[in-house]
């Protein structure tokens, strides 16, 4: 037992010199494996890094790209507002340079003078022909319409105004109360006799409308084409009427008295050239159509005449002993 013990201990003696003396065993110092032991252990997975600086390389490289078009967008935003700036003033220069300048405005009296012209215009050609129809501006015959009532109330004006004056200033001289028996002139009798002329012509024009309306049965017929066909017609008494009342201002009254009949005749003949003239759908004889048309226009004219001899009878009484 005892050279066998022996025997085991030699060996085990020899293995462990061997041991020291190969060189393939490197012998690690105690403080090498302290080191190793302290090491923190996410070494132990090295591939965790890469993807870590992937990552925050992404976040730099977003935030540097979104900073660099803020600022791409504030120049932007910054270029326009320069450029506006610098070529503001060159453009005022250039304006004020430019040969082209805009016309002005026309003024009133321009305007008038215009609208004038084309009056004119229009009433030669009524003058010329009286019965045609043109598509003309409707001013021109809302303007016709308003110098015939001005003209014909002027001259009814001065002649009256002339004629109390003058011819029964002589019987004043003889009875003081003859000349208190008549209306006095002032600016109620101007409105009246402007209303009750106004009245009368337009009685007219409502008395073709209403034949040509009802009936003719024509729907075309409007009261804007009456005025334009009335218009017309009216030229002539226009004229007439406007030199009366130049004569009664100067107290020409029987010259002007005569010129104020022809035109009323001048406008009771056109209006019975239109009441008389029938339309092509009317299927009625046209005898009974003309008398139909005249009673119906006779008895528009007669509601009128009524207003109008209650604005203006007592007028009339003045001119009633000349």
């Amino acid at each position: 037992m005892t050279q066998e013990w022996f025997e085991s201990a030699d060996f085990e003696k020899t293995a462990n010199n061997e041991k020291k003396e190969s060189p393939s065993d490197p012998v690690i110092p105690e403080e090498e494996l302290k080191e190793k032991e302290e090491l923190p252990v996410v070494e132990e997975n090295p591939q965790d890094k890469p993807e870590e600086q992937d990552a925050d390389l992404e976040k730099v490289e977003a935030e540097q790209e979104a900073e660099e078009e803020l600022a791409t967008k504030t120049d932007q935003a910054e270029k326009p507002v320069k450029e506006v700036s610098q070529t503001s003033k060159p453009l005022t220069s250039k304006s004020l340079e430019s040969p082209f300048v805009p016309d002005p405005l026309p003024t009133k009296t321009a305007i008038f003078k215009e609208e004038l012209a084309d009056f004119w215009v229009w009433l030669q050609g009524a003058l010329k022909e009286p019965t045609a129809r043109f598509d003309t501006d409707k001013k021109n015959s809302y303007t016709a319409f308003a110098l015939l009532t001005i003209f014909s109330a002027t001259s009814f004006l001065f002649t009256v105004y002339h004629a109390k004056h003058t011819y029964y200033g002589r019987m004043a001289s003889i009875d003081a109360n003859f000349v208190e028996q008549f209306p006095s002139l002032n600016l109620f009798s101007v409105f009246s006799i402007l209303v009750a002329t106004s009245l009368f012509f337009f009685s007219i024009l409502m008395g073709g409308f209403v034949v040509k309306r009802f009936v003719d049965q024509d729907s075309d017929w409007t009261l804007e084409r009456a005025f334009q066909e009335y218009g017309r017609l009216f030229a002539l008494p226009i004229l007439l009427t406007g030199v009366a009342s130049f004569f009664a201002f100067f107290n020409g009254l029987r010259f002007a008295a005569l010129l104020c009949l022809i035109s009323l005749g001048m406008v009771l003949l056109g209006n019975l050239y239109i009441i008389s003239r029938p339309s092509k759908d009317s299927k009625t004889d046209p005898f009974y159509r003309l008398l139909f048309a005249v009673l119906v226009n006779g008895s528009v004219l007669v509601l009128f005449f009524l207003a109008e001899m209650a604005l203006i009878s007592d007028y009339l009484r003045i001119l009633a002993f000349m």
